[in-house]
């Protein structure tokens, strides 16, 4: 495995920010490796993150403008987070040095946002803060299991547990966004993607709302056990999610995630 290096990323066009950024690393021992993020671009934050992996990138900066953090490029960054802590088996914390305040996004009450931590404006001290959690990095504040296994051929899968820990009577996932959906399901070992699945009780197609977001959801009422997940492969560029468990059929213990945050 090559030298953990913390893994800069670029929104706007001047290189500079990144390039003082990476030398203040640098003199920390820490090196730096990066990208202009592929705003726009269909599924680029798939690469992006199997690259960064490949890197054994450890901690996460941004630099740029925060007005370029539109709704779209959060959740873009979202999920490109999400799949670079399943490709690492652990977390990983970023730090903002983004020049501005990202416009707040739409936000369900009681919700968990994927990026609140990385989005905190950055103090003086970041370049120690950086090193000190690419070696020792804090786990998030998400109240339930979350990774995100994304193939070119087999498309992205989100993995969730809603009780981390602990046994569960079902899953239920819900994705809200213009054109986000699901349209498959399974139970499995964590941390891989399950070669079968025998579902129990499944729902799929279930419509509900939770404030102004209306959400489309699967669910199974399968028992899961604290080692093993629950899988849905999500379509689109989904803006929140909405998880629980199942206990006899019902929804219940519902958990907002933004993903746009």
């Amino acid at each position: 495995m090559s030298q953990k290096c913390a893994w800069i990323i670029n929104f706007g066009p001047d290189d500079r920010p990144a390039q003082m950024a990476a030398a203040q690393l640098n003199a920390y021992g820490l090196p730096a490796a990066g990208q202009k993020w592929p705003k726009g671009e269909d599924k680029a934050w798939m690469n992006s993150a199997e690259e960064a992996a490949q890197r054994n990138t450890a901690v996460i900066i941004l630099v740029g403008q925060a007005a370029e953090l539109d709704p779209a490029t959060r959740a873009e960054l979202a999920l490109f987070r999400l799949a670079l802590q399943t490709h690492r088996g652990a977390p990983l914390n970023g730090l903002s040095l983004l020049a501005g305040v990202p416009a707040a996004p739409a936000q369900a009450e009681g919700r968990s946002g994927m990026l609140d931590d990385w989005l905190a404006p950055a103090d003086a001290r970041w370049t120690a803060r950086a090193v000190a959690r690419a070696h020792a990095p804090v786990a998030p504040a998400w109240p339930v299991r979350l990774g995100l296994h994304a193939h070119e051929r087999l498309g992205a899968w989100l993995e969730v547990h809603p009780s981390p820990g602990q046994n569960s009577p079902g899953a239920c996932v819900g994705v809200a966004g213009e054109g986000a959906s699901i349209d498959f399901h399974a139970v499995g070992p964590a941390a891989a993607l399950p070669e079968r699945s025998v579902n129990e009780y499944e729902l799929q197609g279930l419509k509900f709302d939770i404030g102004p977001l209306a959400f489309e959801a699967w669910a199974l009422q399968n028992r899961i056990a604290p080692d093993h997940s629950y899988f849905v492969r999500i379509a689109g560029l989904p803006s929140h999610l909405a998880i629980g468990s199942l206990p006899e059929g019902q929804l219940e213990d519902i958990h907002i995630v933004s993903i746009a945050s």
